[in-house]
Parts: C-alpha cells; structure tokens; sequence
C-alpha cells in the first residue's frame, strides 16, 4: 500500500485558505469563462424575448455572493438533507464536545453552529462557511472522544475554507452540468432512433448502418456537452481528496488524531459498505468524515488511516478504546487490539 504522508498547518487562527482552498479558486477562474460560454445556449432564449445577455450574466455573477449569507447557506442544506437544530438533550452533550474542540483550535464558540440531520447513517459533513451537521446515527453510535475526533476533522475543512471554496467551484460548475443536460436532450432523438432501429434491422443493410450512425451521434453529443463538466468535476474532486488527508493532519495536530483513528476503525468495522457514487454528484449526498470505500471526493479509509498513524507515530494498540454512546466508552467493547 502506497504511503501517505499528512502535511500540518498551524492550529491557531481564524479561518484562512490553505493551498487546497487556493486551488478550488483558481479553479474558478480557470473554469468561469467556459461556465459563461455555456451559459450561453441557455440564455439565447431569453436574448430572443428581448432581455439582453449582459442581464442574465449579471444575474449569474451576483447569485455567486448569495451563498455567503447565513440564511442561503441554511436553505441549501434544508434542501439536501433532512436538517435540524439539536434538541435540549443533543444540544447539551454537543456543547460539552465541540467545547474542547474549540479550546484546543482557540477559536471563539460562536463562530460556527452544530445542527443535526436525522440519517441513521454515523457522518458528518460541513456546509457554507460556519455551519457542521452531524448526524442522528453519529450521535447514537459514536462515543464522545470519536465524536470529538471528527467534529475536529471538519472544523479543519471549515478553518481551511476547503467548504467554502469548494462551494464557489460547484457554483461554477453548475452551468457546465446544464450543458451536459442539454446534451443529453438533443442525444435523445437518436437515442430512440437507435432503439427503433434496434428491434427491427435484420442482417447489414441500410437500417445496419443507419442504427451504427444513430449510436455513434447519440455518443458524440453525449461526450461533447459532458466532456468539460466532467473534467472539472475530476479536477476539483481530486482537490476534495487532498483536502481530506489535510484535515486529517489538523484533527492530529489538535490532539484528537487517536480519536479521530478511533472512529474511523469503528466505521470500517461496523459500517455497511457505501454504494458507489457517481463523479458528478447529485442532491442529497453528505460529506462523509468516514468513507470506507473510495469516494470521489475522498481517499480510500485505509490509506487515511495509515496515514494518521505514521502522524501518531504509535501502534495502533496505542490508541484509546471507544465505545458506543454518550458516557459509555470506557465499559463498552472496544473494537481495537
């Protein structure tokens, strides 16, 4: 297994980019003037009811600074996932947890809000530039130092900006989404064509080549519209795995990398396998802080792993046994040597 070496960074400070969020915003860049071409099927429309382009653009641009306010941020993740705030009981146990966290970093309580998304599944994932959701099944399956552990590794994504800068990115992206979309629209004739013409072609005569020609067209337009959406999406997805062994470095740095070990082995030991996830991602799909198989946008498990432990510089007997529950973790069964 290839080795992974962590990269720190400082644990003190406020929020600020480090390379991997500099990257999402270059990317932003690099990509706009492509995002804007392809706006462009999509405005003519609106261009031929008299609206002028330079309008519809402008709309475009300004809805890029939507998404740094609160209320925006909070309406995005309500559409995805089934969000809430933490009850009393959730509330209390939270607030002794992400306390330590936030001495640890020196980062003030009320910079960044924990709410609570009703998943039996045990994750984490962070949304916008202040907001981490933690799940119901976490809250239920894992002890408080594993929950401090990853509450550690995503406030690491929000102090890098990786969230933030990943966000403007997918912004930027969307209209390339849409023309791979409008590609699929215009394959769609010759998608039917060739299905007709599937049922009926007998030997290799006209109807031979003409279902040939029908499935190469409906291939070529599929692949032309889908093409610089779906290496952006690999670009900017390789910068979510980098990003991930970075916050992975962070949690260790803070002193929570035993823990942070300890629930991921607990993932890998009792969590089912996740399904295969498409390179361009749909709605309702969370930012795991555990993935045992690979992700687009995260690394294989064990590589993490290994790498946390080459950070640790300890056996993994070393680490501290966690046990399932608020309060429990030194009487339950430990799922380490």
């Amino acid at each position: 297994m290839r080795r992974v070496v962590l990269r720190g960074f400082s644990t003190e400070g406020g929020p600020r980019p480090d390379r991997t969020a500099l990257l999402s915003l270059g990317l932003v860049v690099l990509f706009a003037p492509l995002a804007a071409l392809s706006l462009l099927p999509l405005l003519w429309p609106l261009r031929l009811a008299g609206v002028p382009l330079s309008l519809g653009y402008t709309v475009w641009a300004c809805s890029a600074g939507l998404y740094g306010l609160r209320p925006v941020q909070l309406a995005l993740a309500r559409l995805l996932w089934p969000v809430r705030r933490p009850t009393a009981a959730e509330r209390e146990r939270l607030d002794l947890v992400w306390s330590r966290v936030l001495r640890r970093a020196a980062v003030s309580e009320r910079r960044f809000r924990i709410w609570v998304v009703d998943l039996a599944d045990v994750n984490a994932h962070c949304v916008g530039r202040d907001l981490i959701c933690v799940t119901t099944g976490a809250l239920a399956e894992l002890g408080d130092r594993e929950l401090a552990g990853v509450l550690a590794h995503e406030l690491g994504h929000h102090l890098r900006m990786h969230t933030a800068a990943a966000a403007f990115l997918v912004w930027v992206l969307l209209p390339l989404q849409a023309l791979a979309l409008l590609g699929s629209g215009l394959a769609l004739p010759f998608a039917r064509l060739g299905r007709h013409l599937r049922r009926t072609e007998r030997g290799f005569g006209a109807r031979r080549w003409a279902l040939i020609a029908a499935g190469r067209l409906e291939a070529g337009l599929r692949l032309a519209f889908a093409a610089p959406g779906v290496v952006a999406f690999a670009v900017k997805n390789a910068a979510g795995r980098e990003a991930e062994y970075q916050v992975d470095a962070y949690a260790v740095d803070l002193g929570f990398g035993a823990e942070l070990l300890s629930a991921l082995r607990w993932f890998e030991a009792c969590a089912a396998p996740a399904a295969v996830a498409p390179l361009v991602p749909g709605p309702r799909r969370a930012r795991h802080a555990a993935a045992r198989e690979a992700r687009p946008t995260h690394p294989p498990l064990e590589r993490r792993m290994a790498a946390i432990i080459a950070r640790l510089d300890a056996a993994p007997a070393a680490v501290p046994p966690q046990g399932r529950g608020r309060g429990r973790s030194e009487s339950s069964r430990t799922l380490l040597p």
